[in-house]
């Protein structure tokens, strides 16, 4: 984005947007001016925060706290970045780079904020820097409210509102709603994360008079690091005697300040860790307490697995670093980032682990699985070549009926591999078996599932049947064994992947159901063998759909990162790791575990039954310290057991360096 040609964008109401001038003025990044072109901040709203949506809180039901944290994450947010100079020196400091000491351009930073409104955003979030050190923040505050904006929330240190008018002035101007950063419960643990004598004092002044402006609602961020994991439990206590009901736990991260010049200081081992995070989050189960997780490796949540970070908060992490991640898809070039901080890093499951797979299989045209819409809109004939250059071992092809399908068929190459074809629901199978290399068909409903399994629809005696699951379909198969028991091999029923937590809750069938399924004989896809109880079919990983290229022919990285969050987020738990298939098993994704926990996987020995020692999650948390505190690998794999961590579970245990000091 430079030249002597703007980049521009354009809203619904054909409003252009000068990306190269907010960049130039310092309202954006030139990362955040890359994820506003390609998006326009229409999903996300470039939110880095998800916090519950004031209006509902008070609610005790555990799956009421769910939905209004999964509503939070669909929430529109804008987020204002009002300065580029903080009153405080914190150790861990991620921002710390792009401080200048500058204040943005009023007038910049309004017509931002009005912008934000042109393109839908209901929540106006105004950050930094320190946001509230700008000369004209209640005048933004204002602004905001003049322009339409439904909630207005500020990030602080809190320090400018210990100034008991300040903070008057602010609500009175519509502030809404302060996310106070307080990483200590004392004066002394504050201030010296902080690098600023008086943070603390300061801080909860500014709190205190927050609250008793009785317009805004007051909430806590913490860093968690080495210096103040063990205190986290009293520190949520501390401010939950301050009426503070929603906290954001943020795992430290190693970029910024904290990793370049403090990591021996605040990087940990998160086996340290757990007895004083399992503390902390018992919080969680209050009434009208919510608790939010940062970039914590998820199966250090096994029990609060509720509290696992929205899937969604990955798009947030790309925007932010979106150059690097198109540079190494586009042009080969691994992020500035890529080398030890890998090990450290939450996202290293998402990129190491799997996009750069991707990318390496893209290039070799060696992807497993591709899958093609038969109305296809190519992007450009380069995205065309390069996906009719995979040579893949199997072809998903979705067509509305059993003409298009033919006819897209026609064009279908991939050196003669199997075809997978699923067509619109309620469309005639009964000539499936005249199409070429078509030996899978794909059904999503009781209807399609009765006429290919039970009707008189003769789909040939080599075409198999997978019927995707939910829990009336589950329902209507166990109720018929008989048709299970005829099809044998035939037949696969797949676990279906979903993009939010609810869509697991409100249609997945039970852990007993898919093991009551299996018992009858039926193929389980998606689901673990533990699970089943038997063997399974393996998931569709590392599968290219086609319109995941660009017009050159790459890979488009908001289309990866959403099918990621979608078809490749899998996890496992820390005891996966003694079982006998670890190494081939990716676990389950990550809302089905959301949703049933950790507790369902259970570890396996050679012969698939369950390992009588296979030992609670505070065992095996204890097994990986003591293999990080032994420094020789092999002494490490003898500790630990068989097997090492595979690629799912690395951002896990880290080669068991995950939070340790470097």
């Amino acid at each position: 984005m430079s030249g002597s040609e703007s980049t521009e964008v354009q809203t619904s109401d054909d409003m252009h947007i000068d990306i190269d001038k907010l960049i130039r003025d310092g309202v954006l990044t030139r990362d955040e001016g890359r994820a506003l072109e390609h998006s326009q901040q229409s999903d996300s709203g470039g939110a880095m925060r998800m916090e519950a949506l004031p209006e509902t809180r008070g609610t005790e039901d555990s799956e009421d706290k769910d939905s209004v944290k999964e509503a939070a994450t669909k929430h529109k947010r804008h987020w204002v970045r009002c300065t580029r100079v903080c009153n405080q020196r914190c150790t861990f400091c991620l921002d710390s780079m792009n401080h200048d000491g500058t204040m943005i351009n009023t007038d910049s930073l309004k017509a931002y904020i009005a912008l934000g409104r042109k393109m839908g955003r209901e929540r106006l979030i105004l950050s930094g820097g320190e946001a509230s050190v700008h000369p004209e923040y209640i005048e933004l505050i204002r602004y905001g409210r003049e322009v339409g904006y439904e909630w207005i929330q500020t990030v602080t240190n809190g320090m400018m509102f210990s100034y008991k008018n300040f903070a008057q002035r602010c609500a009175d101007a519509g502030l809404n709603e302060a996310t106070v950063s307080m990483h200590g419960h004392t004066a002394y643990l504050q201030d010296r994360l902080t690098g600023t004598p008086g943070a603390f004092v300061t801080g909860i002044k500014g709190m205190k008079n927050l609250i008793a402006t009785g317009k805004v609602v007051v909430n806590v961020d913490v860093v968690i690091n080495k210096q103040n994991y063990k205190h986290l439990p009293d520190i949520i206590e501390y401010y939950y005697n301050m009426s503070i009901r929603e906290f954001d736990l943020l795992h430290i991260i190693p970029f910024g300040r904290g990793f370049d010049e403090h990591r021996h200081s605040l990087f940990f081992d998160l086996n340290d860790a757990v007895p004083y995070f399992r503390r902390a989050f018992e919080w969680s189960k209050k009434p009208g307490v919510y608790l939010w997780t940062n970039r914590l490796p998820v199966p250090y949540l096994e029990d609060f697995e509720r509290l696992i970070q929205d899937p969604h908060k990955l798009t947030y992490e790309f925007d932010g670093g979106r150059h690097n991640f198109e540079s190494y898809l586009k042009r080969g070039l691994k992020p500035d980032c890529w080398g030890e901080r890998c090990d450290y890093c939450f996202l290293d499951g998402a990129c190491r682990s799997t996009m750069f797979p991707y990318r390496n299989h893209l290039e070799a045209r060696t992807f497993p699985l591709v899958q093609l819409d038969s109305q296809q809109a190519w992007p450009s004939t380069e995205a065309q070549w390069v996906f009719e250059a995979q040579e893949p071992k199997r072809v998903i092809l979705t067509a509305r009926d059993h003409a298009d399908a033919d006819r897209a068929l026609e064009k279908v190459g991939f050196n003669e591999a199997p075809i997978s074809l699923k067509l619109d629901k309620g469309s005639d199978l009964s000539q499936v078996s005249t199409l070429a290399r078509v030996d899978r068909v794909v059904v999503s409903s009781i209807e399609d599932a009765n006429r290919a399994l039970v009707g008189k629809t003769r789909l040939g005696d080599d075409v198999e049947v997978e019927v995707l699951l939910d829990r009336e379909i589950a329902s209507w198969l166990l109720a018929r064994p008989s048709t299970l028991k005829s099809w044998g091999s035939r037949l696969i029923l797949a676990l279906q992947d979903h993009q939010y937590l609810s869509g697991s809750r409100d249609t997945d069938p039970e852990p007993e159901t898919l093991r009551k399924l299996a018992r009858q004989g039926a193929r389980l896809k998606n689901v673990p063998e533990c699970v089943a109880g038997g063997k399974t079919e393996p998931h569709d990983h590392h599968l290219l759909h086609a319109s995941m290229l660009d017009r050159a022919g790459h890979l488009d990285l908001d289309k990866y990162v959403h099918h990621y969050i979608e078809h490749e987020y899998y996890a496992k738990s820390l005891r996966c790791n003694r079982c006998d298939r670890s190494d081939s098993c990716g676990g389950l994704h990550i809302n089905y575990l959301r949703n049933h926990g950790f507790s369902i996987l259970r570890p396996l020995d050679e012969a698939g039954q369950e390992l009588a020692d296979a030992g609670s999650f505070e065992d095996i948390t204890s097994v990986l310290k003591k293999a990080t505190e032994a420094h020789d690998k092999r002494q490490r794999k003898e500790v630990i057991g068989k097997h090492t961590p595979d690629a799912r579970v690395r951002v896990a245990l880290g080669d068991l360096r995950l939070g340790g000091d470097a």
